[in-house]
């Protein structure tokens, strides 16, 4: 199970979760992600590469969840996690992180 230890990396200026697995190798693959949600929050997470989209979008529900920020899609509208470079949405929600090419590092943002 994934561990919500604290430790700051990235350029600051919003929320950190690091979710790594307990007992990991160091030299394991990670990914680091900027994600910019459609509230303008913006929050960073270092997560397992193989670890899915559908992990990343539990990630930011319970983020949002605990900050009180209305779940994605609240309103009615479908939200989509997406790049702009490459523009591209992840909406196979069992892909890993790798294999979604958002390793070694990536920035998204969640469109309605």
């Amino acid at each position: 199970a994934p561990s919500a230890g604290g430790g700051a990396f990235g350029a600051g200026g919003g929320a950190e979760l690091v979710l790594l697995d307990k007992g990991r190798e160091a030299s394991a693959p990670t990914a680091r992600l900027q994600v910019k949600l459609e509230t303008g929050h913006r929050i960073a997470l270092l997560m397992e590469a193989h670890a899915t989209v559908g992990d990343l979008w539990e990630a930011l529900e319970k983020w949002r969840s605990r900050n009180r920020i209305a779940r994605a899609g609240a309103d009615g509208r479908k939200c989509v996690l997406r790049t702009a470079f490459p523009p591209k949405a992840y909406t196979d929600l069992t892909q890993t992180l790798e294999s979604a090419g958002l390793t070694p590092s990536a920035t998204a943002f969640i469109s309605a």
